[in-house]
């Protein structure tokens, strides 16, 4: 199991996820950006791409997505249906993606609600719900170790694109009180979008 691989992914989006706070501005809000290897990050509905945050290194390209509306500035841009913050980390290098099932058996583990947690405690993680399916791992989790006003809901899907581990995460405020449908929902839109975009 490639623990490095995983603790790097979600590490690097966790990271950013931490210090953005998507508030109205005015500035360009993109939909779409097109990688240096040709894949294709694509926001699903109201969800645009804060350039300002994104970030490339030699091993992972996070990027960071927040409501268009937000982003530009302009109340009548799209807006997605929950507020929050969703982050796509995905590797440089393409290489073999461990299946769902391996993932699922991975973060069940003390060593993976360990990687999941803020703390890197993995006492501070429970495990609410995981799915896997057509090779997809979400997860659904809870960290008592989150900051002040930050929600202890972790939302992940893991899976290969191809041929390159991706993460999409998803964070929220602890006032904004997401429903468990509304967050498995927002990572599905967004994976399919991602998917979608990336076809051929």
């Amino acid at each position: 199991m490639p623990i490095f691989r995983i603790a790097l992914l979600l590490l690097a989006g966790g990271a950013l996820a931490a210090c953005s706070t998507i508030q109205p501005q005015s500035r360009d809000a993109p939909s779409q950006l097109l990688l240096a290897d040709g894949t294709m990050i694509s926001g699903a509905d109201g969800w645009c791409i804060d350039q300002a945050t994104t970030q490339t290194s030699a091993e992972t390209t996070v990027i960071v997505l927040g409501s268009c509306a937000a982003l530009a500035g302009d109340l009548f841009q799209p807006q997605p249906n929950v507020p929050g913050v969703v982050t796509i980390s995905i590797e440089a290098e393409a290489g073999e993606v461990p299946g769902s099932e391996a993932l699922e058996a991975f973060f069940v583990s003390e060593a993976g609600r360990a990687v999941l947690a803020r703390n890197g405690e993995a006492d501070s993680v429970s495990i609410i719900t995981t799915r896997h399916e057509d090779g997809l791992l979400y997860l659904h989790a809870s960290d008592d170790s989150v900051g002040p006003n930050a929600s202890n809901d972790i939302w992940r899907a893991l899976f290969d694109l191809g041929g390159r581990f991706v993460a999409v995460s998803f964070y929220s405020r602890d006032s904004d009180a997401i429903e468990p449908e509304d967050g498995l929902a927002t990572l599905l839109a967004q994976v399919q979008e991602l998917q979608a975009a990336n076809q051929g």
